[in-house]
């Protein structure tokens, strides 16, 4: 329950109080044709998504980073005329600049959805993965975390809208700005490390660093959104506590106060919701992760003959076996050896490119990176790229695996 309900506020927080922003913004703008906009933009954003959805599920065609880059780079590109076309528009509201917010702000929405709806299609799949059948409370607990954190974070996100279209219009937009400017700034931050891990440009170390942060501290942009409709919630039931009931006459009054009282009503309920929210990517995540812990990595040094040798009989039974090699400094180089198939081993050190040293654990029959999350894909393992294991050569020779230590020698400085 836990691992979807964390899964879900990661994936749709951020990207569902954008697309409340962008709402908002649209409707203080463009108040005649707001919906219509919103409605496109959420079927273009619903049928990319799809797609993607579908090759992964059915096909090996489908790569995550390259889909990200179809939909993160355009962003990133679009973004900046999208925030000139908004004050623009509201200094100059003639026809071009309304032409161009629309259109921008379309496929806005569009590229939003389509960045995380993926996930939301694809996570049931995974519901009833190691398991004989689904009528068990495992399964009900992942469909109930699953729907929960969706409700929760979808209902804020109508909040929000709704804040915000009680506020003042420049004070929205100015908010809205911000907002936008940080989740392109995330994006970018994303682009950079999808091109590290494939290579596509040479590391740097302020890079490195930068991502390094990022992964270690996966609620940063998550705390800076959730203050930021704080503020809007705080501002908001600040206003209906100080607004002054003046009107002509006593139905006037009435209907202010009632209005008033929805106000602080939505805010509270937003409050709530932050609330919820905050418990899962915190509290929430330290009990699901907690429980997780490395199992001791098996010593083992080189025989006479220099070498690592291991009978395949050793690691034959498709579990995760991790070995410790301590390098001629003393540092404990460690690698994980699993059984793929009839003829193939997933051969790798105990750490990646971008997760650094932090090391893999066997969830069922899944292989999964501890600091991250990402669950690998066991046919992959051996293999560069992603999230997967830093490959380690090997041979098989009489019926061992041989690993030659001038290899974990090579990459002992992952592990210091």
């Amino acid at each position: 329950m836990l691992q979807y309900l964390i899964k879900i506020t990661d994936n749709t927080f951020i990207p569902v109080i954008i697309v409340a922003l962008l709402w908002a913004v649209i409707s203080k703008l463009n108040a005649s044709d707001s919906k219509k906009i919103v409605i496109i933009g959420l079927v273009l954003g619903f049928i990319a998504a799809l797609i993607y959805a579908i090759l992964k599920r059915n096909t090996g065609f489908a790569v995550r980073e390259f889909y990200d880059l179809g939909v993160i780079i355009p962003w990133v590109i679009v973004s900046v005329p999208l925030l000139i076309s908004i004050w623009m528009l509201k200094i100059f509201p003639n026809r071009f600049w309304k032409f161009l917010f629309i259109l921008l702000s379309t496929i806005s929405i569009g590229l939003v959805i389509a960045q995380c709806l993926p996930n939301i299609m694809l996570y049931p799949f995974e519901f009833a993965v190691g398991m004989d059948t689904i009528f068990n409370n495992d399964y009900l607990f992942k469909c109930v975390g699953y729907g929960f954190a969706l409700i929760v974070i979808l209902l804020i996100g109508l909040f929000t809208y709704r804040i915000c279209d009680r506020l003042a219009d420049k004070f929205v937009l100015a908010i809205a700005t911000l907002s936008l400017i940080i989740f392109t700034i995330q994006n970018s931050i994303n682009i950079l490390q999808i091109f590290i891990v494939r290579r596509f440009i040479s590391s740097q170390a302020w890079m490195m660093e930068l991502v390094i942060f990022i992964l270690g501290h996966v609620n940063f942009f998550i705390f800076i959104f959730m203050a930021i409709v704080l503020f809007l919630a705080l501002v908001l039931y600040i206003k209906s506590k100080t607004t002054s009931l003046v009107g002509s006459n006593p139905a006037k009054v009435r209907k202010m106060k009632a209005q008033l009282r929805k106000d602080r009503r939505t805010s509270l309920l937003v409050f709530a919701g932050l609330a919820i929210t905050a418990y899962t990517v915190t509290r929430a995540r330290y009990i699901f992760e907690k429980g997780v812990e490395l199992t001791p990595a098996e010593p083992i040094s080189p025989n006479a003959d220099g070498l690592i040798v291991i009978p395949l009989d050793k690691v034959n039974d498709g579990n995760l076996h991790r070995y410790g090699y301590e390098a001629s400094d003393g540092t404990v180089v460690r690698f994980i050896i699993i059984k793929k198939s009839e003829n193939a081993y997933g051969v790798g050190l105990d750490a990646c490119d971008i997760c650094g040293a932090t090391g893999y654990y066997q969830r069922g029959d899944q292989v999964v990176c501890i600091l991250c999350d990402v669950v690998m894909n066991i046919a992959t393992i051996g293999f560069p790229g992603g999230c997967n294991p830093v490959p380690l050569k090997f041979e098989i020779i009489e019926g061992s695996m041989v690993i030659r230590p001038a290899h974990l020698e090579a990459e002992k400085n992952r592990f210091k």
